[in-house]
């Protein structure tokens, strides 16, 4: 227990270092809330449905909210089939997005690697008297590692670069996370995590520091009882 407590410290202590930095370029301190549930079903299937809000300008204004939803099919015990979907209810319009991809992972011993690419297609309706659509595609390839601290508690992080794939090819932005999951009990587990995430889509690179906080529950409705 007391080296949860000092996880917990740590990431703190890193949020707040986080938010104190400053730079010649635009930096934002955020805070991401989330919950989850995810169904395991038979022959390696899995949906997953997650609820997400975001406050921004220093954690101080309420953003939006965010709907998710992921669809899993296993093929075999290294590679699986990924498709999702996400609704944005935020202040400047109604973003959808969708995407799929292909994962691959690795175990060894107390470590676990994950190489996940995936074509995402974006589209956004700016909301106002002058109402706008855009679309985006972009290629975005997480690679994961994950180490099981102890039989709750599981230590990971990744880094995610976002190619824009129209005009040419360009970097768009470049999340970079670190994070613990601890099993509270059985099938729930919570989810503290930090985001570096530099954006350069925009005329001068823009900064966000994100700490977050997602509920994560897992339910086996077919799963037989022995």
């Amino acid at each position: 227990m007391k080296k949860t407590q000092l996880y917990i410290l740590s990431f703190c202590l890193i949020s707040c270092l986080s938010f104190g930095q400053t730079t010649k370029d635009y930096t934002d301190f955020q805070t991401w809330y989330g919950a989850s549930v995810k169904l395991d079903l038979a022959h390696q299937w899995a949906v997953t449905a997650q609820y997400r809000m975001r406050l921004i300008d220093d954690a101080s204004y309420y953003r939006g909210s965010y709907l998710y939803g992921e669809v899993d099919k296993g093929l075999n015990n290294t590679f699986s089939l990924k498709g999702s979907y996400r609704l944005a209810m935020v202040d400047e319009g109604t973003f959808q997005r969708y995407a799929f991809g292909i994962e691959a992972k690795k175990a060894i011993k107390n470590f676990s690697f994950t190489l996940r690419p995936m074509i995402q297609y974006q589209s956004q309706t700016f909301e106002g008297d002058d109402e706008q659509t855009d679309s985006d595609t972009y290629l975005r390839t997480r690679l994961t590692g994950k180490y099981k601290l102890t039989r709750k508690l599981d230590l990971y992080a990744y880094t995610e670069p976002f190619i824009k794939l129209e005009n040419g090819q360009a970097l768009d932005k470049f999340r970079n996370s670190a994070g613990l999951k601890y099993e509270v009990f059985k099938d729930f587990k919570v989810n503290l995590f930090y985001i570096w995430q530099p954006d350069y889509s925009k005329k001068h690179v823009h900064n966000y520091h994100i700490a977050g906080l997602d509920l994560e529950f897992t339910l086996k409705p077919w799963k037989s009882k022995k």
